[in-house]
């Protein structure tokens, strides 16, 4: 596609992503992200074209476009406390430094998390538009965030375009690509003048409700903002109901509308979905259930797979995934009971490793890496197998993608079956119990560590509980502390009136 010069456009395009967590006391150096993956420049194309993430959709448009495609670099890095000060700076030069390295472009597309949370700042991602708005001058920038991102008005101040996944778990990294730079081509040809308007609510919710399908608020808002693009009333309706264990200011639900040339019209749609948050906030709520209960009651069930939601230790959303809280609770209560339970342990796969397959070994299992949750399980195993780790993702926005566990043990302690892992890596479906052989759906209880993905991940199991325990991802919202996220602040407080402050785009 040609401009009036007759010149193809010049795209900029790369993506840092990390979902911070400010109750994990871990901090996230460069390695986390290149144990994910971390591509420069023709390695993006090359290794991503055909992936479940963001830059397989926008290299697919920029294509088909015949844009000349300035690849900077691309990363994720998971999830996990703050990122060092150290890690950030060398992730914000690489692709900086290549961004005005290969200036001049005519446009750029950064997919970002919106969650990052890194040591010196609250909002990387804010930082980062804000450094590059300061030599692009008015070379229009689009940016996708996860929907679990925090918002920010300086975010919306530095860029032109802004939205976030539609599906919940995150099925669409691909069209969110496409989404985002199609608007982007479309705004540098000058067929659409975006205006953008962020508003928030004072609210926090749990994630069992917010999966995009079936009954929940969260497929009403789905339908709700598809319902208004498809009628013309924006170009753009992202809902973010945000990643919880954040310790900063401005936390809270966020509704983005971005519309052609309307900023009132704007406004108006962002603050309706951003009260229709609050309205429905009570909808979000779960119940938890102890245990020793759960592991009774699954007993009672007939049929398998039982599955119990350790929700409080998943690595998709900060914790380490190294409990094994859920496991010492099914030795005591159902001991005769199959069991599949993943657990991060480096040391212990090293004690493993070393006695080698098919020796017994006593070992002391989890708790180690963030042991303010718990302490480790004293216990007999028998080492069954050993292997590398890597599995490939069948779903979700890092389907296609070789991943990594690091070396990996799986251990028979009791009746149940441990895969442990040296590396922590995001639950999507069975992949890491598939590559250590574990037959998870065979097993009476499968013990998950995600807050949603399970539901889809195990549809037509024998029962699903989601689970009282400790850990830095705890659905128990009320009893988390984030004393800088400012309140009032649901589900903290209630009943209160919430204000609905908009705070529009730097083209409004």
């Amino acid at each position: 596609m040609a401009t009036s010069t007759n010149r193809r456009h010049r795209i900029a395009i790369g993506g840092i992503l990390f979902e911070g967590n400010s109750l994990s006391p871990v901090r996230t150096t460069l390695a986390a992200f290149r144990s994910k993956y971390l591509k420069a420049d023709g390695e993006i194309a090359r290794d991503l074209a055909n992936s479940g993430t963001e830059m397989a959709g926008a290299l697919s448009v920029l294509e088909a476009c015949d844009c000349e495609i300035v690849p900077l670099i691309a990363t994720h890095g998971g999830a996990g406390g703050k990122v060092t000060a150290e890690c950030w700076r060398e992730l914000k030069d690489m692709l900086v430094g290549r961004l005005r390295g290969r200036w001049p472009v005519d446009g750029i597309y950064l997919a970002l998390h919106g969650a990052m949370i890194c040591e010196g700042t609250d909002d990387a991602e804010g930082d980062l538009l804000e450094e590059i708005r300061g030599f692009a001058g008015d070379v229009p920038i689009a940016v996708s965030c996860d929907l679990h991102g925090n918002i920010t008005p300086k975010m919306i101040r530095h860029a032109d375009i802004l939205i976030g996944y539609q599906l919940y778990p995150h099925d669409d990294g691909p069209e969110t690509g496409q989404r985002a730079t199609g608007l982007l081509i479309r705004t540098i040809e000058g067929a659409i003048r975006p205006t953008m308007s962020l508003c928030k609510a004072p609210a926090l919710y749990q994630s069992q409700r917010q999966r995009t399908k079936g009954d929940t608020p969260m497929a009403r808002f789905y339908r709700v903002a598809r319902a208004r693009e498809a009628a013309g009333r924006a170009l753009a309706l992202s809902y973010f109901p945000v990643q919880p264990w954040l310790d900063v200011p401005e936390l809270g639900f966020a509704a983005v509308a971005v519309t052609d040339g309307d900023p009132a019209a704007a406004d108006d749609l962002a603050r309706t979905m951003a009260a229709e948050g609050w309205t429905h906030r009570d909808e979000f709520r779960v119940g938890l259930t102890a245990p020793a209960d759960a592991i009774r009651s699954g007993l009672a069930l007939p049929g398998h797979p039982v599955i119990l939601v350790d929700a409080a230790d998943c690595v998709g959303g900060g914790a380490s995934g190294d409990s094994a809280i859920v496991l010492a609770q099914l030795m005591r209560h159902a001991p005769e009971a199959s069991a599949a339970v993943l657990i991060v342990d480096p040391e212990t796969v090293a004690q493993a490793a070393a006695a080698g397959a098919g020796a017994t070994i006593s070992v002391g299992l989890g708790n180690k890496l963030d042991p303010a949750y718990g302490t480790p399980l004293r216990c007999s195993a028998k080492v069954l197998r050993l292997f590398d780790g890597n599995f490939r993702y069948g779903g979700g926005v890092m389907r296609g993608d070789t991943a990594s566990m690091g070396p990996s043990a799986v251990l028979q302690i009791g009746a149940a079956t441990v895969l442990v892992a040296s590396l922590s890596s995001y639950e999507y479906g069975d992949e890491q119990f598939a590559a250590g052989g574990i037959r998870a759906r065979d097993c009476k209880f499968v013990v998950v560590k995600n807050p949603m993905n399970y539901q889809q991940a195990y549809e037509g199991a024998a029962g699903f509980f989601l689970l009282d325990t400790p850990g830095p991802t705890t659905p128990n919202l009320p009893s988390i502390a984030i004393p800088r996220a400012g309140r009032p602040l649901y589900p903290f407080d209630d009943g209160f009136t919430p204000r609905y402050p908009v705070f529009r785009g730097r083209r409004a």
